[in-house]
């Protein structure tokens, strides 16, 4: 069983390195780093010692894009997005939102610059984060309102439909392209990285009220040929009250499987560590019986320490997640 976990907040060695006797006494095998714009602006070699140690230490390290040009998961502002105007997405009502777009060609060549330096700290799978257009219902969305209506996807509208006007209402046919122009980016992304030796996972973004515009077609990229790691992160006790283990990490779990088998692709699932309400921790020792049930043996917690550094999703009892996780990776760690 290969059994992960996020890593974000601490750029300090000597306490990186504390931090990660207690991930190994939870059973970790690798680490998701997360690398954002400011990491690679002004942390480089520091992370790269960081990736370096998790080496030494034996476990296998991963890096995220971890909310580069806001169109990847992540709580870290954009500096692409202040710097290149022309290259943000424009919602539907005319205003500039604070995501890239993944049609600007700007920000492809940033995105590949991106794993070139992913690369140098030592990266050896580059974690696909939640890639995604603007979500009205993410920081700074406005309700009611979707992307992408910028110059650079109007020119690959006109290139689709010529003389046909772009849709200015989010048609299901809108959708449908935008989605593939979503799979298009992620074939730039995911050949670009395998291109330089490395595995690609992708974490796709679950259904749900959060996500409004997600599709349900996840087969396009379970497709692409440099994917090796389909998964999601079906957080339950984020998603609303409505949802349960059984009615939402159970079916994503199983799509998913269904996914992996079907594309010869590992599979990986990530269990909600964030946001816990008081009183509901033993629902994360469920979830993961419920991803091992299954037949997933790559599963993986946001985050380290249960996000107790990070107050705006740190649960009720920080202590107690933590301490959860790591009873919920024993029952399931010497899986094959």
């Amino acid at each position: 069983m290969d059994l992960g976990v996020s890593y974000f907040g601490n750029r300090i060695m000597r306490h990186f390195l504390a931090d990660l006797k207690a991930i190994r006494d939870h059973h970790c095998t690798y680490i998701v780093h997360c690398f954002s714009e400011n990491d690679q602006m002004f942390y480089k070699q520091t992370m790269k010692e960081i990736v370096q140690a998790t080496k030494d230490a034996g476990l296998t390290a991963w890096v995220d894009p971890w909310g580069v040009g806001r169109v990847f998961g992540g709580e870290a502002f954009s500096h692409f997005t202040g710097q290149n105007p022309d290259s943000v997405q424009v919602a539907n009502d005319g205003v500039i939102t604070h995501c890239a777009c993944p049609n600007a060609p700007k920000f492809r060549e940033f995105m590949a610059k991106w794993i070139e330096d992913a690369a140098e700290i030592g990266a050896e799978i580059l974690f696909w984060d939640e890639p995604h257009f603007y979500l009205p219902s993410w920081i700074g969305g406005r309700p009611g309102t979707w992307a992408c209506l910028c110059a650079h996807c109007q020119e690959k509208w006109d290139a689709l439909h010529p003389g046909k006007p772009m849709p200015r209402e989010l048609t299901k046919e809108f959708e449908h392209v935008r989605e593939d122009w979503l799979v298009e980016f992620l074939r730039f992304l995911t050949g670009k990285t395998k291109a330089i030796g490395l595995t690609n996972a992708v974490c796709l973004l679950p259904l749900g009220p959060n996500h409004p515009g997600v599709s349900e077609n996840w087969e396009k990229v379970a497709s692409l040929p440099s994917v090796d790691i389909i998964g999601t992160d079906p957080y339950w006790l984020f998603a609303g009250k409505d949802f349960t283990l059984e009615n939402y990490v159970r079916p994503h779990t199983e799509k998913v499987m269904a996914l992996a088998r079907e594309h010869g692709l590992r599979a990986q699932m990530w269990l909600q560590g964030f946001r816990v309400p008081a009183g509901r921790e033993p629902e994360l020792i469920e979830a993961v019986k419920i991803f091992a049930e299954a037949g997933c043996r790559d599963i993986a917690v946001w985050g380290f320490d249960a996000c107790e550094h990070i107050s705006w999703i740190r649960p009720d009892n920080p202590k107690l997640v933590w301490k959860t996780v790591g009873e919920a990776y024993a029952l399931v760690k010497d899986l094959n």
